[in-house]
């Protein structure tokens, strides 16, 4: 093998070797960042009376013809909180769900009673989409694991496949 042949073999196990590097150490920096600018958001009100929430929400969405959509979470949850601000911050979201949604953000802790009364939606973890009829039953329970983007390993879900979910249930 020639000096510039092996050069070349060297260059290109850098190369290699850089982008593993970035494949592994890539997510966790973004993920660090992202948390970083995210914690001490309080998204859930831990003592909202729930009941009287979920009610005048119901009440709203009825009044103008629109679902109600329930996302429960918790202020401590990383998945909750970059959930919560993809559906503030992506404008095709946020425009769908003011023309279609009424949305509710509950603390799952504080809302255990209407989580059991619902048939515990958030027995899979939270956050969970919680979908529903005119008349308050439970329509569709979504889980978000799913809609997140790269199996979990990027702090993010899919603003596409969030955006899927909720037309099927408009």
């Amino acid at each position: 093998m020639s000096t510039r042949q092996l050069w070349i073999v060297r260059g290109l196990l850098v190369v290699l070797l850089g982008l593993a590097a970035t494949y592994k150490l890539g997510p966790k920096l973004y993920n660090r960042h992202k948390l970083g600018q995210l914690q001490g958001r309080p998204v859930y009100d831990e003592r909202m009376n729930v009941q009287d929430a979920y009610a005048k929400a119901l009440n709203r969405a009825n009044a103008e013809h629109k679902r109600l959509l329930v996302v429960m979470g918790g202020n401590w949850c990383q998945w909750c909180l970059v959930l919560d601000e993809l559906l503030r911050e992506d404008a095709t979201l946020r425009s769908y769900l003011d023309k279609h949604y009424v949305v509710l953000k509950l603390d799952s802790q504080a809302a255990r009673a209407l989580d059991d009364s619902w048939g515990k939606p958030s027995r899979n973890g939270v956050p969970v989409m919680i979908f529903f009829d005119a008349k308050g039953g439970v329509r569709h329970v979504q889980e978000t694991g799913s809609l997140e983007l790269w199996h979990g390993k990027i702090l993010a879900h899919d603003p596409k496949r969030v955006l899927e979910v909720l037309h099927r249930w408009s």
